[in-house]
């Protein structure tokens, strides 16, 4: 019986010999991009897959634009120990200073933008600015950078930014009332119930989670602020702490360029095709040609010239992303 027993041990080791020779040069062909699900991924070998990529995650110089950013949630803590909070029921922006005038530790909040109880959608002064529901808030980090705050304004279904210096506030993308999942500079772009948002510590990509699941990649160091949306599994937890007791803070693992529209999802009310000289910038069934007189292509308003597209798409940092704040 040992015999018999050692017999089928070393027949099953041989066996697997195939399989591991398989494994080891289906490893040694790793690139820096992610695959596409399928049978042809060798991570995931089933039809279609949607789900986690953690198989395919950082690996030391395998992916050059790696990052992790600081993901709060509905409070955030800035370096000098203030407490910052958005409250979506009364439509708010709150701030707790560290200490007050009767207890040294952090426990009278300030309205520091909008008003209790009034929703409603205004740029311009943080007194006088109007919020609908908002539901998530980060913060600048970097010394280089000027202080800033970024909110997820839900109900509105756009990004709102927040200068602490000039007490202004604007809106970076999405449009007012007009949700939906479209990538585009940040005026064009569409968002649906953005819930909450990560930042790099430079400042300069903000990451949404938007439409219940997604992943929206903001770029902030190009003047467009454009929007794309990542792939399934392009973001995932690092490190998890708590601060002041209650204030849960994550550090969140992103790749920016695993989009959605690289990996084949067509999940997008977007498009980008050519024809000729003209670049269509819309759903794909509004960029088709049209003869007909009164729907012409040169009256489309998603319709852009080559040049005007390129400009948009143009990869360079603006001396001031900020200098056009609506």
């Amino acid at each position: 019986e040992p015999c018999i027993l050692l017999s089928r041990v070393a027949s099953f080791q041989r066996a697997l010999w195939p399989f591991a020779a398989l494994l080891v040069s289906s490893l040694a062909g790793v690139t820096g991009k992610f695959h596409k699900p399928g049978f042809q991924n060798r991570y995931y070998q089933s039809s279609a897959y949607t789900g986690s990529r953690v198989l395919e995650y950082n690996q030391t110089g395998r992916f050059e634009q790696y990052m992790e950013v600081l993901w709060p949630s509905q409070a955030a803590v800035d370096e000098n120990g203030r407490i910052w909070v958005v409250n979506k029921r009364s439509h708010e922006v709150l701030l707790i200073e560290t200490a007050s005038r009767y207890v040294p530790w952090p426990a009278f909040f300030t309205e520091y933008s909008g008003k209790a109880g009034m929703n409603g959608y205004v740029d311009g002064s943080r007194l006088k600015a109007r919020f609908d529901g908002p539901s998530g808030i980060v913060l600048t980090t970097s010394s280089t950078s000027s202080f800033r705050l970024y909110v997820t304004d839900s109900n509105n279904h756009v990004i709102r930014v927040l200068d602490y210096k000039s007490g202004r506030v604007g809106t970076i993308a999405g449009a007012r009332g007009d949700q939906g999942l479209k990538d585009g500079p940040g005026d064009m772009a569409r968002f649906r119930y953005p819930s909450n948002l990560g930042m790099n510590a430079a400042g300069s990509n903000l990451f949404v989670l938007d439409n219940g699941s997604k992943i929206r990649h903001i770029k902030l160091f190009l003047k467009s602020r454009y929007v794309t949306t990542l792939v399934g599994g392009a973001c995932r937890a690092v490190s998890r702490w708590t601060v002041y007791s209650s204030i849960v803070l994550r550090r969140v693992g992103c790749h920016p360029d695993w989009t959605a529209s690289e990996a084949g999802e067509k999940v997008l009310d977007a498009s980008f095709v050519a024809d000729g000289d003209l670049y269509c910038s819309g759903h794909l069934a509004t960029c088709a040609p049209r003869n007909h007189p009164a729907l012409a292509d040169r009256l489309a308003p998603q319709l852009l010239t080559k040049q005007y597209a390129l400009g948009q798409l143009a990869l360079r940092p603006p001396d001031n992303p900020y200098a056009d704040l609506r």
